[in-house]
């Protein structure tokens, strides 16, 4: 996050101007400044003050981010961020596949935790992967590279079964049926995804009958979410119809069970610690979103780079109903990343450049050093309170161990 970040600030310093886009896409960005507003406000009556302006301070700056993202249009640019989260996620998957070989070489139920090694939390891997996947359905069209991307999907779907997540599977399943109701180029590429999802569940279902591992992917329970939500729900008050409780501070137990640091919703969330208003606000810019990219394809229907991105925007909204996507940093990141891409790609702009001169450039550079020295003090006081004798905590949303006070 501080390397794009910095990167951004290069770019503007380097740059003569910035371009203003129409003037319908300047009446959205108030939004954002109206959600980062609310979550101020509820941030000073929290009872986490310094901790919860730090997380507000963290999401203005993935705001920037995706404000920077925007300006990029460029295909081969896009590409090229693409190419490198696959490659990158493949490697991932590639252990992975080690560790279902040993499983099976050493006849051992698959073990989620075994195959998922390396990972705290096996969701953290899936919160990764639906961003993944529609830009795996894109290279589908490509023939010279075909098998092996098909192969790579398979993977990524098997693992998906092993790992359970029901939520991630829902989320490619609700994106492959909005991918049909569009009828643009990707068509027959989605099916040959669906068709790849089936032999995925076949496999899982095999190789898990093999060792008689017995495990359920479809179970009909909710793993407590429901009850989540509904405590959730049932706790706002008249004050949420404003401000929150404030941002990233949620914690609610259910019984003896550890601690929740979110409510495994993204509506919820934002109602709960940031506010109804910064909830209508956030709901409007995605729908906006969502409108825009959905004319613009229809308008472009070979437009397949847009496409994907739409498609891995969505799905990681999606999943942020059932899942932590929203929250956890890599994850959250992506996600911001998804849409200032997005909006690069559905934008108009047809709007003047404002000239920003030297005295200009050196105000906004003084005000980012000033806000990562506030933003890196509050973390290395964060990580300064890990306490590894008592395990891991369910504290902070930007570490596994710890807590905040």
């Amino acid at each position: 996050m501080s390397a794009i970040s910095l990167l951004l600030v290069l770019i503007l310093i380097r740059n003569k101007g910035v371009s203003i886009v129409s003037s319908s896409n300047r009446r959205t960005k108030v939004l954002p400044i109206i959600f980062i507003f609310s979550g101020c406000l509820s941030s000073f009556i929290s009872k986490e003050t310094s901790f919860s302006l730090f997380y507000t301070l963290h999401i203005s700056l993935l705001f920037i981010t995706l404000q920077s993202l925007s300006s990029i249009n460029n295909k081969k640019s896009i590409l090229f961020i693409i190419y490198v989260l696959i490659i990158a996620h493949t490697s991932l998957i590639l252990i992975c596949l080690l560790n279902i070989i040993f499983t099976l070489s050493e006849q051992q139920p698959l073990n989620p935790y075994i195959i998922y090694s390396g990972f705290i939390n096996i969701r953290f891997f899936n919160q990764v992967q639906v961003f993944i996947l529609p830009f795996l359905v894109l290279l589908l069209k490509f023939k010279g590279i075909q098998r092996v991307v098909f192969i790579i999907l398979f993977l990524n779907l098997l693992l998906i079964f092993i790992g359970q997540a029901r939520g991630a599977l829902l989320s490619f399943l609700a994106f492959s049926i909005f991918a049909l109701a569009l009828k643009t180029t990707l068509k027959k590429q989605v099916l040959i995804g669906l068709a790849c999802l089936a032999l995925s569940c076949i496999t899982f279902y095999a190789l898990d009958s093999l060792n008689k591992g017995g495990t359920e992917i479809l179970r009909t329970s909710t793993s407590g979410r429901v009850d989540l939500w509904l405590n959730t729900l049932s706790s706002l008050s008249i004050k949420h119809l404003f401000i929150g409780n404030g941002p990233g501070i949620f914690e609610m137990s259910l019984g003896n069970s550890a601690p929740f640091s979110h409510p495994h919703n993204s509506l919820i969330e934002i109602l709960n610690e940031w506010g109804l208003i910064a909830l209508i606000c956030i709901l409007t810019a995605v729908f906006t979103t969502f409108k825009k990219a959905v004319t613009h394809l229809r308008g472009h229907k070979k437009d397949v780079i847009t496409e994907s991105l739409f498609y891995s925007f969505a799905i990681g909204v999606i999943y942020s109903l059932f899942s932590g996507v929203h929250v956890m940093p890599v994850s959250q990141t992506l996600l911001f990343i998804m849409w200032g891409l997005l909006l690069g790609r559905i934008n108009k702009k047809n709007g003047p450049l404002i000239y920003i001169n030297k005295w200009g450039k050196a105000i906004i550079t003084i005000l980012f050093i000033f806000g990562w020295y506030f933003y890196l003090q509050q973390a290395i006081s964060v990580y300064n309170n890990i306490d590894p004798d008592n395990g891991y905590i369910y504290g902070p949303r930007f570490w596994s161990v710890g807590q905040r006070e």
